[in-house]
């Protein structure tokens, strides 16, 4: 799937991705069960890799 979009529309996708990487951190440190943990901590990774790809050509000057 590609998907398009404008400075701005890039910039509010970053906001919530990093929004929600934040709130993953926190809710990992404050899990206890080991499953729930490592499911969210697979999410975290999908959403930094995610983030990465969002933020890739706003660092070639696209």
């Amino acid at each position: 799937m590609d998907l398009y979009l404008d400075a701005k529309e890039s910039a509010l996708v970053q906001r919530l991705l990093e929004h929600r990487l934040e709130d993953l951190h926190h809710e990992i440190h404050h899990t206890d069960h080991r499953a729930f943990k490592a499911e969210l901590k697979a999410e975290e990774v999908l959403l930094q890799h995610v983030l990465d790809r969002v933020k890739a050509p706003a660092a070639i000057g696209i």
